[in-house]
């Protein structure tokens, strides 16, 4: 019966990619970190998901992070505004390498519940605007990552399309835990490039900034693969150039406009 199921799954999957072809291509927010400031069409389901991985050993103590079916889903309720649902499966482990004990952590991050606004549609040099904010649920995560605070994401994204090859993304934001009176800015930066019909790519710069502590700050870069107008899988990796930043980063994924 499984056999079957996943069969009629599959077959349901296929049709649907080649099903939105009369749609306008993919718009995604992965797999760099720069939110698109475009909300997904009316009414339409878009579902971006994958796995990531990040590695840092500083100090002698190794950390891990590990994300497993990281999920993103996006309705639109409105011609230019969405609603987002965000859930993953973490893990995390972190070893001193000294005296070699090692805390294990695994289980559900908080679920994250948010809008996007499309507030300017852009024309030649005038960008494309939108307002994202989402909020973290705590008590909606396993234990060993339910911390007990409420963290608002606040996001300003920004979109020029510079010629039929180069695109540009920036993003401006903060994270906000208001009980604690802690702010954390956001920023970022994307280049996007569209070598060939079937694949683009791009180079990030990105970063946080917390009030009181060592900023991070990243650079990535990946590849996207357009399958048909409504599906898109996606590859990328990255470094941390401060102290406080991961040694290295990747992950891979897809994402998937489903058919009214």
């Amino acid at each position: 019966m499984g056999k079957y199921l996943l069969t009629i799954i599959s077959l349901l999957f296929i049709h649907s990619a080649f099903a939105q072809d009369e749609y306008p291509p993919i718009v995604t927010d992965r797999p760099d970190q720069t939110q698109s400031a475009v909300t997904v069409p009316l009414k339409t389901l878009q579902i971006e998901s994958g796995f990531h991985f990040s590695w840092r050993d500083k100090e002698g103590v190794e950390t891990k992070n590990l994300g497993f079916n990281s999920t993103l889903l996006r309705w639109g309720v409105l011609k230019r505004l969405e609603i987002r649902l965000g859930a993953a499966y973490a893990g995390f482990e972190q070893t001193d390498v000294k005296t070699e004990e090692t805390t294990s952590l695994s289980g559900m991050a908080p679920l994250v519940i948010g809008i996007k606004w499309n507030v300017l549609e852009g024309d030649g040099p005038i960008p494309t605007l939108a307002f994202l904010t989402s909020v973290d649920i705590p008590a909606l995560a396993s234990n060993d990552f339910n911390g007990g605070e409420v963290l608002q994401k606040i996001l300003m994204s920004g979109s020029w399309v510079l010629s039929n090859t180069f695109s540009l993304g920036l993003n401006f934001g903060t994270i906000a835990d208001w009980e604690n009176s802690d702010f954390t800015t956001m920023y970022s930066a994307s280049l996007g490039i569209g070598i060939v019909k079937w694949l683009g790519a791009f180079v990030e710069y990105y970063g946080f900034a917390p009030a009181d502590k060592y900023s991070d700050q990243r650079i990535n870069g990946g590849f996207t693969f357009p399958v048909r107008n409504n599906l898109q899988f996606d590859i990328y990796g990255g470094t941390g150039v401060s102290k406080n930043s991961p040694n290295a980063f990747a992950g891979f994924g897809f994402s998937w406009r489903i058919p009214r």
